[in-house]
């Protein structure tokens, strides 16, 4: 057997072994958030899902680039008749620090009216849950 043939069955060789283990990592699953940390789910009935989405996700890369407080954010679709967002703060003091800012942000205001209004939805149709991550 010549040289290449050798190096070709052991670069398959190798290959079958390295596959072989790929679906034991299966089992593993990352925690979506941290001991300590707060994760805030939204919901808002919304007539235009899609646009509704879009709207939230321009919502969240102003939040981005503006807010002082750092926190992690993702717009989400329920249903066909639903829109939301999962934050995760990284404590209540910090997702505390995050809804004033919000409060007192013309400029997230402005657009969290104009994602409402793109809904057909108002402040009081906005559901929300604050869960700790034990």
């Amino acid at each position: 057997m010549t040289y290449k043939k050798l190096l070709m069955i052991a670069v398959l060789l190798m290959s079958n072994s390295a596959i072989a283990g790929h679906h034991e990592k299966a089992g593993t699953l990352m925690p979506a958030a941290m001991a300590g940390q707060v994760v805030v789910a939204y919901e808002v009935p919304c007539a235009n899902p899609a646009a509704g989405a879009d709207a939230l996700k321009a919502l969240i890369a102003y939040e981005a680039s503006a807010s002082p407080v750092a926190y992690s954010s993702v717009a989400t679709t329920i249903g066909d008749a639903k829109v939301g967002a999962v934050d995760v703060h990284r404590s209540t003091g910090a997702m505390e620090q995050a809804f004033s800012w919000q409060e007192q942000d013309e400029t997230w205001l402005s657009m969290q009216a104009d994602a409402l209004a793109l809904c057909g939805a108002d402040l009081e149709s906005i559901g929300m849950s604050v869960h700790v991550v034990q």
